[in-house]
């Protein structure tokens, strides 16, 4: 079955492409409004709150300011993560930037010859990071209404990266990187801005296209079968459907299940914000694949973060419940 699909994929992939094309001609006024909201939803919430960390992360490296950091933090990121000191400026720009800002400082620090190919595949597992922001911000403040859940989704986003660093490790292999190359701060600041900007583009991008193929999948029935499985697994319709549509648009797929009274509504949250979704999956590996890092780490490491996230929840939710 594999082979088979593996052989045809194009034409598979050609196929659903014309389908979906065919799907916006014929109700292209639903679909249009669904990209509008797609766009406003980037444009209002994640332009605003990424792109100042696309900028500013991309100066510091060419000023030498990233590896003043780095060195201080290599002896904790060789005992935690199995990686130089570089890493845990990638980590800290990760946490405070989110989605997909970790990638693509990862990317960029291989491509600067500033980390190792080791370095780099590990960094695009613990490097993938949703922000404080978002978590608290949007998710606990917005949608939830509930600052502490926030605080409690943030706690277990942080402990179950780390967590899942620390187990795929590995052994830490000593290499050489040169210095990078100080630039004057005018062409460094044209550069950053300029790749911040088509990298902001690019996002918004995919953003939307994943927008609009909630909606389509959702007309078409897609997620009729994973909807019922979810309800079978958390017991509330509600749950299974906002948790369905979050394995392909994270914020989507939340805002659908905070309607929920389940139990589970908690772990089940913070599940797919650690695992992303399969739009931030697309938005971090577009930045791995463009500096040729190979993405098979990048995935275990989403699904092990996810599975410990929502673990870790249950036992909070466990421990909190009245």
């Amino acid at each position: 079955m594999i082979k088979y699909l593996s052989k045809y994929k194009n034409g598979i992939f050609s196929a659903l492409i014309l389908l979906f094309m065919a799907l916006f001609a014929l109700s292209s006024e639903k679909y249009a409004a669904a990209t509008l909201r797609g766009v406003k939803l980037w444009a209002f919430n994640i332009l605003p709150s990424v792109f100042p960390y696309f900028v500013f992360p991309a100066l510091l490296p060419s000023l030498g300011s990233a590896a003043f950091l780095a060195a201080r933090a290599a002896a904790f990121t060789r005992r935690a993560f199995g990686c130089g000191g570089m890493s845990g400026y990638g980590f800290f720009i990760a946490a405070l930037s989110g989605y997909p800002g970790g990638s693509k400082i990862t990317a960029e620090l291989y491509a600067q010859n500033l980390i190792t190919y080791n370095d780099a595949y590990k960094m695009s597992g613990f490097c993938s990071l949703s922000s404080p922001l978002f978590i608290v911000g949007t998710v606990g403040g917005m949608i939830l209404k509930d600052a502490a859940a926030g605080f409690a989704l943030l706690g277990a986003h942080l402990l179950s990266v780390l967590a899942t660093a620390i187990i795929l490790r590995g052994r830490y292999v000593e290499s050489e990187r040169r210095a990078p190359e100080i630039k004057t701060p005018d062409n460094v600041i044209y550069n950053a801005v300029y790749d911040s900007v088509i990298s902001i583009l690019v996002l918004g991008g995919i953003v939307t296209v994943y927008f609009v193929l909630i909606e389509m999948l959702s007309d078409l029935g897609a997620f009729a079968l994973p909807i019922r499985f979810f309800t079978l697994v958390f017991g509330d319709p509600v749950l299974a459907q906002g948790f369905a549509f979050g394995l392909v648009e994270c914020t989507t797929g939340i805002s659908a299940a905070a309607e929920s009274s389940s139990f589970f509504l908690l772990p089940a949250i913070g599940f797919l914000i650690s695992f992303g979704g399969l739009s931030v999956m697309t938005q971090s590996v577009v930045f791995l694949k463009k500096a040729k890092i190979k993405t098979a780490r990048f995935f275990l490491s989403k699904i092990l973060h996810a599975v410990f996230t929502f673990l870790f929840l249950v036992i909070f939710c466990l421990l909190t419940r009245p």
